[in-house]
């Protein structure tokens, strides 16, 4: 499921890739994600908003890492998969080990500088944010600032939504690499659930559903990486919490 393919992002998986703890990661995490971004059919003004905003958040990350000495050895990644919910997007996030500081959009002057940049991610895109979240590739605690676009009108990803028996074999190997072990269990009803030390996940023949102590959460079966990193960061956000 984590893949540099960009043909297995319609199929739920994800591409990861390293970026380098230098100055070179802007343009590396431009390359990377015009490149996954043309097979899968996305337009040429897409592909520049994608490099624009992909370019300020590596950016971001880097200088100020730099500016604080906090350079990591795990350093940057880029990860780049689709959801259907709330609505069909590409999402495309910059993650990095420095969780005591979060992004800021400021309001800036036309000719300032600096402190656009946040402002010119949320400009391109079709919505942002960022989420305390672990490495796809070390498992290393940290967090992620992304931003979506919307996915070409000729997107199938709904069609190829898996079985619930592999929905959560899935799911419970996207969680595995996180860090995070699963339980499985089959209830009376015949509903198979995933248990991690946090939430219960119901995998339905449709969605995955689970209650976070505040309101329910469904997803497609089809965004198994979605409701990874969802779950992943609820289990960072709340270390303490038992299973509902």
């Amino acid at each position: 499921m984590m893949t540099s393919d960009p043909a297995d992002i319609a199929a739920g998986g994800a591409c990861a890739f390293p970026l380098p703890s230098d100055a070179s990661t802007a343009s590396r995490a431009r390359s990377l994600l015009a490149a996954t971004m043309r097979p899968l059919g996305f337009v040429s003004d897409q592909i520049e908003d994608g490099e624009l905003a992909v370019s300020e958040l590596a950016t971001n990350a880097y200088t100020y890492a730099s500016s604080t000495g906090c350079v990591s050895a795990v350093g940057q990644e880029l990860w780049i998969w689709a959801r259907t919910c709330p609505t069909p997007e590409l999402v495309v996030s910059i993650f990095d080990t420095q969780r005591e500081t979060w992004p800021v959009i400021r309001d800036a002057e036309l000719l300032d500088e600096h402190g656009k940049g946040l402002s010119i991610v949320a400009a391109v895109s079709a919505s942002t944010g960022t989420h305390f979240t672990r490495s796809r590739l070390t498992a290393t605690p940290g967090k992620c600032v992304w931003f979506t676009l919307a996915l070409p009108t000729s997107w199938q990803m709904a069609d190829q939504a898996p079985p619930p028996t592999l929905a959560a074999c899935q799911l419970s190997e996207a969680l595995k690499v996180r860090g995070i072990s699963t339980t499985y269990r089959r209830e009376d009803s015949g509903a198979t659930v995933l248990g991690t030390r946090t939430l219960s996940i119901w995998i339905g023949a449709k969605t995955f559903t689970w209650h976070d102590g505040h309101r329910y959460t469904r997803q497609s079966l089809i965004d198994v990486q979605e409701t990874a990193e969802r779950i992943t960061s609820h289990h960072e956000a709340h270390p303490s919490a038992s299973s509902a």
